[in-house]
């Protein structure tokens, strides 16, 4: 865990940034509005998404079932493989991977799990936890910079390597080359100014907030958004080792039905702290 000072920050992106960034419009104005979010007391949160490793201690642990298959992305839509799971999510992996196929349901499972074998509050990030995080103090499109081409040095997301694969032949990459087709073991990248990596790509992760479809009337304090909204579906973040330039940024956001497994999806921790 990394302990993330007390602060504040501007929460989501403006017009021009998305406009640059290729979104259209209506994906843009799921990022705004722009508002001021502060944080009166440090939090820790994972300083790794929680590994396929640690996820199979807890279903040792717990006798959790994997669910009724995984989904995946055939380039236009996605579709369930019944054969799949997170012990196997359709590519290789070692038990220092990302946990994926993780619904929410069993992000949440896992932190409450994990909090009562520890005795500490553990739980899923707040989106406005997740976003200051990511940010590390930065206002640019990502923590490293504006320029997407530079990501190989900090993300594992979708670029030169995972193109050769030739599965999206329609999606754009990014320019440059990270070594890795899927996932990578976590760490494997630089972190941001805050220590934290993987806060971009390898798998996109599961926060406590109900969707909303913009910021309007969102809280200011950074607690979780989950009085209204529509609560059946959850907030994804940071993007994966599929996603293309425009949405590996610290300001974009995604949703997905809470019970849905997908082998881009996974997690990590947060924890609040004592007084």
């Amino acid at each position: 865990m990394i302990v993330i000072p007390a602060g504040s920050f501007r929460m989501g992106s403006s017009e021009t940034l998305t406009e640059r960034e290729g979104i259209t419009a209506k994906r843009g104005a799921r990022e705004r509005p722009i508002h001021e979010v502060s944080f009166s007391r440090p939090f820790a949160i994972g300083k790794f998404e929680v590994t396929r490793g640690e996820y199979a201690r807890f279903v040792a642990a717990t006798n959790r079932t994997g669910g009724a298959g995984c989904k995946f992305y055939t380039g236009s839509k996605f579709v369930v493989d019944p054969t799949k799971s997170w012990r196997d999510p359709g590519y290789p992996q070692t038990d220092r991977h990302p946990a994926a196929c993780i619904s929410w349901e069993d992000a949440k499972a896992y932190a409450a799990w994990l909090a009562t074998e520890t005795g500490k509050p553990y739980r899923l990030p707040s989106e406005a936890e997740w976003e200051y995080t990511a940010r590390a103090g930065t206002a640019t499109a990502r923590f490293w910079g504006d320029d997407a081409a530079g990501a190989c040095r900090f993300a594992n997301a979708y670029d030169r390597i995972g193109a050769r694969t030739k599965e999206f032949p329609n999606m754009t990459p990014h320019d440059c080359a990270d070594g890795r087709e899927r996932t990578a073991p976590v760490g494997s990248y630089r972190a941001n100014a805050f220590g934290v990596h993987d806060t971009a790509g390898n798998v996109w992760e599961w926060q406590e907030d109900c969707w909303h479809k913009t910021y309007e009337g969102a809280p200011s304090n950074g607690s979780a958004w989950i009085g209204s909204g529509r609560c059946s579906q959850r907030i994804l973040r940071g993007g994966s080792w599929i996603s293309t330039p425009r949405y590996v940024r610290s300001g974009n956001r995604s949703k997905f039905n809470l019970d849905a497994r997908v082998y881009r999806n996974g997690f990590r921790v947060a924890r609040s702290l004592e007084p």
